[in-house]
Order: structure tokens, then sequence, then C-alpha cells
């Protein structure tokens, strides 16, 4: 067997038998992978605090054809401000959340792991978290391959700085101009500049896309609109809107 090590993420953890966990990571060389620790709920050396989601680890494992072997973890960053708020730890958990549904087990993606570990370290220091989630699911689903063109209009191509009002159709994921905007379709209304600054999203580099903010009234429909897009695809409600419907952050 193989020993691997690798920056990694946790997502979820969770008991297994009667002393181990089986853990969930977002890696940077193998992408989602899912591994066992044994006796790390007796042990207060080998893993200690370091299978705290959210957490950045320095993971030490063997590979196997199904579950890990996970012979070290080195806490890197807990992201322990997240933790103190709970609409943080809401939009934290929707992250998570996103990468278990939609990211393939054991397919290492560097650039998917890059945008996840700058997400989680600005939303413990941006002021507002909502637009850093908004980009992070805006690059995620572009890295992904899911996010579409968005460029101008599906039925007629008309371009996108001909009008200042559009309408994404989440049940196709076309972009269509106000002439053939359909009320009894799912839309999305978008402005022009939101629009011209998801454009900038995909393009910019990573570390440049932090400076991107969409204006205040603009978010909450955009957010919704790719929440819809993502519940499309996984084919099921997301678990972490719940808390934060709860907490009304939104």
């Amino acid at each position: 067997m193989n020993t691997v090590q690798t920056e990694a993420i946790v997502l979820t953890t969770r008991d297994y038998g009667e002393s181990d966990r089986l853990i969930t990571f977002h890696t940077r060389s193998g992408g989602r992978l899912r591994g066992i620790a044994k006796g790390a709920r007796r042990s207060r050396k080998r893993f200690a605090n370091t299978f705290e989601p959210c957490s950045l680890v320095e993971l030490t494992y063997k590979e196997k054809k199904s579950l890990i072997w996970i012979e070290a973890a080195k806490l890197v960053e807990p992201h322990l401000f997240l933790r103190t708020d709970i609409v943080l730890w809401g939009y934290a958990a929707l992250i998570s959340e996103v990468l278990l549904e939609m990211v393939p087990e054991g397919e290492g993606q560097p650039e998917l792991f890059s945008l996840t570990k700058e997400t989680l370290a600005q939303l413990s220091q941006d002021k507002d978290p909502l637009n850093v989630v908004l980009l992070f699911l805006l690059r995620f689903q572009d890295n992904m391959g899911y996010l579409p063109d968005l460029e101008y209009c599906g039925v007629c191509r008309r371009e996108l700085k001909s009008s200042t009002r559009w309408c994404w159709n989440i049940s196709n994921g076309g972009l269509v101009c106000p002439e053939h905007c359909l009320p009894h379709e799912n839309l999305t209304v978008l402005d022009l500049g939101t629009l011209l600054l998801i454009q900038r999203c995909r393009k910019l580099p990573l570390n440049r896309i932090w400076r991107l903010r969409f204006i205040h009234d603009k978010r909450v429909p955009l957010f919704h609109g790719l929440l819809d897009w993502v519940r499309g695809h996984i084919g099921k409600d997301l678990n972490s809107m719940k808390l934060l419907r709860q907490v009304q952050s939104i």
C-alpha cells in the first residue's frame, strides 16, 4: 500500500465501531476521500483535536481499495472563529455539504481544493460572509463544469450588454432576455451588473476574486438561484440550509 501525505480539509466525522472514527476529507492530491482512524476515540495524543469539521490538517494515509487507512493527522488551521458564530458556522456547513454531494470520490482537483481552503480563510476574516459564499458557489460550479454560459439570451442570442435585466431559467440553465422571460418558469432575475461580476469571477485568478462585491440587494436572489441550481443537480434539499433559515441569516 502506498503512503500519501497531503493537505486536507475535514468534512465530516462520525464514530465507527467501538473505538475508531470514520472521517471524510477533501484533499489536495486525492479529492474527496473517506478513511478509518483506528483507535481515534481512545487516543488522546495521536489524533488530538484534528478531526473537527472544517479544520485544515496535514494528512498521512495509506491507500486501500475502499476506505483509506489514516496513519496521522497534524492540525494546521482549526478555523476556530467559524465556531464562535452560528451564521458563519452555517455557511461553513453549506460549503462542506456541497463538496460532499458534488465532488467525486478519489479524483484529485488541486484548484478546487485551493478554492475551498481560501473560502474558509475568507469566511474567518471577511465582514461580508454571504458575498464570500456567493463567490465560492460561482467558482465551484464553474470549476465543476455545471455553471452555464450566462453571456447571452439562449433563445434569440441577444448579447448581454443589450439589456440591464435578465432572467436565469433554473429549470434548463439558460439565460433569457426580458422578451423571453415566461412568468410560469423557475426564474431568477439578475441585473447586468451581477452578470458582469459573475463573468469576472470565472476569469480572475483565485486570489483576486475576493475583491469582487455584489450589490447588497442583489445577493439573496443570486444565492437562492445558485442553491436551486445545486439542488437540481443533486436531486434533494441541503440540510445546512435548515440551520441558515433558522437563524434568519438571509
